[in-house]
C-alpha cells in the first residue's frame, strides 16, 4: 500500500494459546505471558505518527525525504509454550525422577542407569493420597542450568508455576548436601520466585543396601543445611514410603494452595482500597 497516509493503522495482533511466554531472542529475558484466555500482551509500540508512505512516494528523488518520526519498537521475539502442573520433580540427572513418576502415576517416561535419559518433560496424574495432582518431571539438572548449560533452562520455565517441588537426592551421592545446595542455587540464579516454591526433599535408592546403611547419616546432612524438616527417603522400586510421599505431598498442597487463595484474596482487597 505505497499511497498510505498512515493515520488510523490497524494493530497487528498475534493470537496464541494460554500459557505462552513471550521473551527476547537474543538475550532471553522474559518480555510477558499471556496465562488466561483473551488476555493481551503490547510487545511493539506503534510510532507517533507521520507524512505516512504516500508522501514519501510522491518525493522519491528528494535526498531530503522525511520518515516518520521514530517512537516505534522493533524486537525479535521468541514465543514458547510452558506446562502446568501441581507439582514438579526437580534434581541431578539420575536422581531417580522418572522412576519416581512411573511409581507414583500411569506415565511411563524412559527410565536407564545413565544420565539425561529423560529429554523432554513428561507429565503424569497421581491419583493417591486422597486427591488427583498433576506431576511434572524435567530433565536433570546440572550446575550452570540457570546459563543454559545441560538442558536445565529450557525446561525450568516449565516448572515455574508449580506450586510444589519434589526435589530429589541421590542416596548414592557421596554429598547429598551439596548436592541439594547445587540445585536450590541454579533455582535462585534463574528465578528467586521459583526458588521460593515450597520443597519436599527426597532421598532416592533407599533400597539398595549401602544407601540404607548411611541413610540416617544422608538425611541428617541435608538437614543441617535444608530451611525445613520435609525430608523424606524413598524407594521407587521397592515402594517404601511411595504411599506416603503422595500422602504428604497431597496434605502439603492443599496447604499451600489455601495460603495462596488467601493471599491472592488480600491483594485484591488492598487494589480496592487503593482505588477507593
Amino acid at each position: 500500500r505505497g499511497k498510505e497516509s498512515g493515520r488510523s493503522a490497524r494493530e497487528a495482533i498475534v493470537r496464541v494459546p494460554p500459557n505462552c511466554r513471550v521473551s527476547e531472542l537474543e538475550s532471553g529475558d522474559a518480555v510477558g505471558e499471556l496465562r488466561e484466555p483473551g488476555e493481551r500482551l503490547l510487545i511493539a509500540a506503534g510510532g507517533q505518527g507521520g507524512e505516512g508512505n504516500g508522501d514519501g512516494y510522491r518525493r522519491t528523488r528528494d535526498s531530503r525525504r522525511n520518515y516518520p518520526p521514530g517512537g516505534s519498537t522493533r524486537a525479535r521475539l521468541l514465543l514458547s509454550m510452558t506446562l502446568v502442573a501441581d507439582v514438579g520433580l526437580i534434581g541431578h540427572p539420575n536422581a531417580g525422577k522418572s522412576t519416581l513418576l512411573r511409581a507414583a502415576t500411569r506415565a511411563r517416561p524412559k527410565v536407564a542407569d545413565y544420565p539425561f535419559t529423560t529429554l523432554v518433560p513428561n507429565l503424569g496424574v497421581c491419583e493417591g493420597g486422597g486427591g488427583a495432582m498433576l506431576w511434572l518431571d524435567i530433565p536433570g539438572l546440572l550446575e550452570g542450568a540457570h546459563e543454559g548449560r545441560g538442558l536445565g533452562r529450557a525446561f525450568l520455565r516449565h516448572v515455574e508455576r508449580c506450586r510444589l517441588l519434589l526435589h530429589l537426592v541421590d542416596g548414592e551421592s557421596a554429598e547429598p548436601a551439596a548436592e541439594y545446595l547445587a540445585i536450590n542455587r541454579e533455582l535462585q540464579l534463574y528465578s528467586p520466585r521459583l526458588a521460593a516454591t515450597p520443597q519436599v526433599v527426597l532421598v532416592s535408592k533407599a533400597e539398595l543396601p549401602h544407601v540404607a546403611e548411611r541413610i540416617n547419616e544422608t538425611v541428617a546432612a541435608i538437614r543441617a543445611v535444608a530451611p525445613h524438616g520435609r525430608i523424606l527417603p524413598f524407594s521407587a522400586h521397592s515402594g517404601l514410603n511411595v504411599q506416603q510421599l503422595m500422602q504428604r505431598t497431597h496434605a502439603l498442597l492443599r496447604q499451600v494452595q489455601h495460603q495462596q487463595a488467601q493471599e491472592a484474596e488480600a491483594e485484591a482487597e488492598e487494589a480496592e482500597a487503593e482505588e477507593a
